[in-house]
């Protein structure tokens, strides 16, 4: 029996409903009514009775909600133990992540992290986003996506939204005049990267209205977003890339926005734990950290955005859903 659905139970309860419930932990009610009718149905017996405006425990119910909130104490006394009311956290926290987002972008900033907490090591685990979180062993999974995270009883909490956007040297550019939309692309060569749930050569765009999908190709198709974005600077084709990880190549001319930023769009980031009344406390601070980070970086492409663009303003306009 999964604890998460135990401690799940356990606040549809104390919340009253399940709505309340899903409200107060941010997940979708659907999620909630999922996972408590899969432990009515592993139990074999029936745990609520609902009516339109309340819940109530059947007697199975009642013995759950008893043993579940033993059970669980205990587990957080223990965990409590060993971390909260240690001086020093210490301990592994498994983070998987797109790895070469890590490494650009955050490797400055984890001498600081291991500087305040020098016992405890962050394990860091190659991930994509299309693959299921569910089958991923780790304390904290980032999943990048245009999308919501897939329905799990994993909890999201988001961390921060970048923009993606079309780009492609000053050479390439001016050998390619007539590129001027995105529906254009097809005839084009595409350096395909991760795209989160959505397969590297499948790129969208939104014109203001209306939602949009192309299927590219291209000589190169990499797991790593820097290749291809090396690559694009090499004048080898066009990048759809998350422009916090090109910035610099952006403000130093050796990559630039087509379509005028005209399409870019939003990525959100998310951070994917498993669901429990508390977080240790070593998954807490590696969770807190990573938020801090990933919030600091949207703000500095936010301050660096090109002149002429409001990349903000660009990404709310144009975010796809499909």
């Amino acid at each position: 029996m999964n604890t998460d659905d135990l401690a799940l139970f356990i606040a549809v309860i104390e919340y009253g409903s399940q709505s309340e419930a899903a409200r107060v932990l941010g997940i979708p009610v659907s999620k909630v009514c999922r996972r408590i009718a899969l432990l009515e149905e592993k139990l074999g017996s029936r745990l609520l009775e609902r009516t339109t405006r309340s819940l109530a425990l059947t007697e199975a119910g009642e013995a759950l909600l008893e043993r579940a909130n033993v059970i669980l104490a205990e587990i957080d006394t223990l965990e409590l133990t060993v971390g909260r009311m240690q001086q020093e956290p210490e301990g592994d926290v498994v983070i998987a992540a797109p790895i070469d987002f890590v490494n650009k972008l955050m490797v400055p900033s984890l001498r600081q992290f291991y500087d305040q907490y020098p016992k405890l090591r962050l394990k860091f685990l190659s991930y994509q986003s299309r693959q299921n979180p569910m089958d991923i062993q780790a304390d904290i999974t980032i999943f990048i996506s245009q999308f919501s995270p897939p329905d799990s009883s994993l909890v999201g909490r988001k961390l921060a939204s970048f923009q993606r956007g079309f780009l492609a040297s000053p050479e390439f550019i001016a050998a390619h005049p007539h590129l001027t939309h995105p529906r254009q692309l097809v005839d084009y060569p595409c350096l395909m990267s991760p795209k989160g749930v959505k397969p590297g050569n499948l790129w969208m765009w939104n014109d203001g209205s209306n939602d949009h999908c192309i299927e590219v190709d291209g000589p190169i198709e990499s797991e790593n977003n820097g290749l291809c974005i090396s690559a694009a600077v090499a004048g080898m084709g066009v990048v759809w890339a998350p422009l916090v990880m090109c910035m610099e190549e952006i403000h130093s001319g050796r990559l630039q926005l087509l379509f005028a930023g005209r399409y870019c769009c939003e990525v959100n980031t998310w951070g994917l734990y498993s669901y429990r009344r508390f977080l240790s406390h070593k998954v807490s601070l590696a969770l807190d950290f990573v938020q801090r980070e990933y919030q600091r970086l949207q703000q500095q492409v936010e301050q660096m955005a090109p002149e002429g663009l409001d990349i903000e303003a660009q990404g709310k306009r144009t975010s796809p859903e499909s």
